[in-house]
């Protein structure tokens, strides 16, 4: 079972986690129903959904997301750092750049590797439990 558990928390680790962009119609991060901006796609100029914004709040997750006032994100860009409300005169589009994960130990690369075999074989796994076990 605790295997189990290793190769499940290694399997979404790998995964990027989603980012958002909440946006305001008044400044400071007020005003009713918040409009929010998602996107998988990375290193592209997207439209928020709501162009008129006055503030925005980022969830950026593990990407780095930036606002522009301008049109094909063009002009000066607005770093939007997590849960700091950002305020401006109008935003109308962003960009999403991923960060990549720091170069991994070589300990964490053999780890991957024997979680990468220990899922393929499960009947594997079980043997080496069972030694271990015995041991």
């Amino acid at each position: 079972m605790q295997l189990k558990s290793i190769l499940l928390a290694l399997a979404f680790s790998a995964f990027a986690q989603a980012a958002t962009i909440h946006g305001y119609s008044q400044k400071d991060c007020k005003g009713n129903n918040p409009s929010d901006s998602s996107s998988s796609k990375t290193d592209t100029c997207l439209t928020l959904t709501a162009s008129d914004s006055k503030s925005l709040k980022g969830s950026p997750g593990d990407y780095v997301l930036t606002a522009f006032a301008e049109t094909s994100c063009n002009g000066n860009g607005y770093a939007l750092p997590p849960g700091k409300c950002i305020n401006g005169d109008k935003f109308t589009t962003y960009e999403v750049q991923f960060i990549p994960i720091a170069k991994r130990s070589n300990a964490s690369a053999l780890l991957e590797l024997y979680a990468d075999y220990y899922a393929e074989f499960p009947e594997e796994a079980e043997e080496l439990k069972r030694q271990l076990n015995e041991a």
